[in-house]
């Protein structure tokens, strides 16, 4: 089940993301995820629920998303 996180943990997410992929195009979602987790106190959050925003976010900016050192490249729609 996916829990909505407060808005202010989105736009982290959003920021942190924007930051990273000026330096590489590849996400390590379970380290952002942790990384966002460890600087605020969600009660009832899990790691997995501010992961799926971390990958589902990563793929909208273009950057290639790893998970646990398996990187999986955004899926591109339309025609070329």
């Amino acid at each position: 089940m996916t829990r909505h996180l407060p808005d202010e943990i989105q736009r982290e997410v959003e920021t942190t993301i924007r930051a990273k992929a000026g330096e590489s195009r590849v996400v390590d979602v379970d380290a952002m995820a942790r990384e966002i987790l460890g600087r605020h106190a969600l009660p009832g959050v899990e790691i997995g629920t501010v992961a799926a925003i971390v990958a589902r976010l990563a793929g909208r900016y273009g950057c290639a998303a790893e998970f646990g050192g398996r990187r999986e490249e955004p899926c591109r729609t339309g025609t070329a």
